[in-house]
Formats: C-alpha cells, sequence, structure tokens
C-alpha cells in the first residue's frame, strides 16, 4: 500500500535499525510487468525490476531472492528478499 517514495523512505528507516550484519527480509506480492495498482484496495504491486531498483535507491542491496513456489498462474507470484 505504500507509494514508491513512502517504501524508500521505510526501508532507509528499517536500515538505520539494523544490527551490525542484519538483514531486512520482505516479503511480496510481484506482478510480471510494471506497477499495478489497485484503485479498490489501494494496493500496489510491482515487478522484480522495479521493486530491485526501490532497494537500490533505499540504500540497499539483495542479498538472496526466492520465488515462492507452487502458486496458481492467475494470481500474483511472491517473492521473499533478503536486503542489507
Amino acid at each position: 500500500h505504500l507509494t514508491d517514495a513512502h517504501l524508500i523512505q521505510f526501508l532507509k528507516r528499517c536500515q538505520k535499525g539494523l544490527r551490525p550484519n542484519g538483514i531486512i527480509c520482505v516479503k511480496d506480492n510481484v506482478s510480471q510487468e510494471g506497477v499495478i495498482e489497485d484503485e479498490v484496495d489501494s494496493s500496489v504491486c510491482r515487478d522484480l525490476p522495479s521493486l530491485r531498483n526501490i532497494v537500490r535507491l533505499a540504500g540497499l542491496h539483495v542479498l538472496a531472492e526466492e520465488k515462492q513456489d507452487n502458486f496458481p498462474d492467475e494470481i500474483y507470484q511472491v517473492y521473499s528478499l533478503a536486503l542489507r
């Protein structure tokens, strides 16, 4: 439900709270292409390149990423990202 700017600021605040060698874990729905905004529930679904770019703009990098398996084709895929 966060705009790109709000998500960047949120990740920056999370980074400030990390202990040495700590990581931030994000699990999110991911679209196949582009950013999809749902006007009904105000949610935002981003594609992986957009999400990675937000991570970079927040001053973080992706340590690992994993796609959750066995999801039906008709719903968004879910990815987990480990950030530092």
